[in-house]
Formats: structure tokens, C-alpha cells, sequence
């Protein structure tokens, strides 16, 4: 299996340009280095700040289920049901 892909749309070659090296996740999708927001602006990249926690490649644990989120519906009144 492989890693993600760049998926930059190159219009001149009319293809996507498939990059597996270094691609990281930004709002647009997966870029590789040459196609980041700030690399296609002609800007130097932001170094990563602290604010990502380490855990955030790992899964979280499934969550165990309360019975307190099992509630039963209840009729709500309204002013047609009120009279």
C-alpha cells in the first residue's frame, strides 16, 4: 500500500502530479513540497509551531458507551397540543 499522494491538479500537463515524497496534509488537500499553498504563492513556508500534539497520528481509543446517552424521546408541546 502506498503513502498519500500530491493531489495537485497541473493544468499545463493536464495531469495530477502523484508526488509520494514529504506530502502533508494542508486545507486544500495533500501537497508534496513543491505544491504547497505558500510554495505556489512564491512564499518560504511556515516552520510547524507547538501547537500540534504528538498523539495526533495515533488513533483514539473507541469510546465506551454510557447509558446516560441512551435517553428515551420525550413528546415536546406545542401550541397545537397545548389547547
Amino acid at each position: 500500500m502506498t503513502g498519500p499522494l500530491c493531489g495537485h491538479w497541473i493544468g499545463a500537463e493536464r495531469r495530477f502530479c502523484r508526488s509520494a515524497d514529504q506530502v502533508r496534509h494542508y486545507l486544500p488537500g495533500m501537497r508534496c513540497p513543491l505544491h504547497t499553498p505558500n510554495a505556489l504563492k512564491g512564499l518560504p513556508e511556515v516552520p510547524p509551531g507547538p501547537g500540534r500534539p504528538r498523539d495526533w497520528t495515533t488513533p483514539h481509543p473507541p469510546r465506551t458507551p454510557n447509558p446516560r446517552d441512551k435517553r428515551h424521546l420525550t413528546a415536546v408541546k406545542t401550541q397545537e397540543t397545548a389547547r
